[in-house]
């Protein structure tokens, strides 16, 4: 099917759950990730859609609950997912999942991790409750190499505590083997009715359970494609170049299931 069969599809759906990653789908990546700004078009489409009957969205994100909660404040409805699936809030930010964080490895991770931001320049830590982040986005090409033997050495360091590596658009990010956003969507997908039409975007490898779980169930996974990750390891139903074609893809369908942002726009 092309676009417009899918937003066809979708728009006829009883029930629909509409969920999307948040950076590299509604905000663009930014060298540094707290610099990330949800596009407003974005919001005001996931907004028409969070009213539209029968529609549920979802921000599905490897960022905190407060953070994503923050960015995309103007988002009454919607329910939110951190860190790949370790916490869930429902729509007003009550918390209906948190797992357990495994902050002893964590906690040793980390240490790992200042020594090797010592050696290399660039390289900088993000700690989270339930995660921990290497990014080299900002490692200059000389250092590189270097960098690239650090990161290494810091995944083997957390395979061996039995997490997960997951290795991302300039990130190498570790979390628990238990949560990932396939399973957050599947949490989601039991809590509405049977025959609840999936849709699922993202951007980059943290996002394929997810991608993958909505083909598995009949809907629709989406790759939002990138000059750093131009092609995905899982097989989507549509592939899309950046946030911007997939922002128009929200707002045809908001347009079509009765949302209020004006009229329909063009999809090419």
């Amino acid at each position: 099917m092309d676009v417009l069969q899918w937003v066809e599809r979708a728009a006829a759906a009883p029930s629909l759950l509409l969920a999307t990653d948040f950076d590299g789908t509604i905000s663009e990546i930014t060298a540094v990730s707290g610099g990330a700004v949800a596009v407003p078009r974005a919001l005001g489409a996931l907004g028409a859609l969070s009213r539209a009957p029968g529609t549920t969205v979802a921000i599905i994100t490897g960022r905190t609950i407060h953070d994503v909660a923050a960015r995309t404040a103007a988002l009454d409805a919607a329910w939110r997912v951190g860190e790949h699936g370790a916490e869930i809030a429902a729509p007003g930010g009550e918390f209906v999942y948190r797992a357990e964080a495994p902050t002893e490895a964590l906690d040793a991770l980390e240490r790992e991790a200042e020594e090797a931001t010592r050696r290399v320049p660039g390289l900088w830590i993000e700690r989270k409750r339930y995660s921990i982040g290497l990014h080299w986005r900002l490692v200059p090409a000389e250092a590189r190499p270097a960098a690239f033997d650090a990161l290494g050495a810091w995944a083997d360091a957390a395979a061996r505590r039995g997490l997960v590596v997951m290795r991302g658009r300039s990130i190498h990010e570790v979390r628990d083997a238990a949560n990932d956003k396939g399973r957050a969507l599947a949490f989601l997908v039991a809590r509405l009715p049977p025959g609840t039409l999936v849709v699922y975007a993202g951007d980059d490898t943290p996002d394929e359970p997810a991608i993958a779980h909505a083909r598995e169930i009949g809907g629709m996974g989406v790759y939002i494609a990138s000059s750093e990750r131009p092609n995905t390891a899982v097989e989507p139903d549509l592939t899309l170049d950046g946030p911007g074609a997939w922002i128009a893809f929200l707002e045809a369908l908001a347009a079509r299931r009765g949302g209020e942002i004006g009229e329909a726009p063009r999809l090419v």
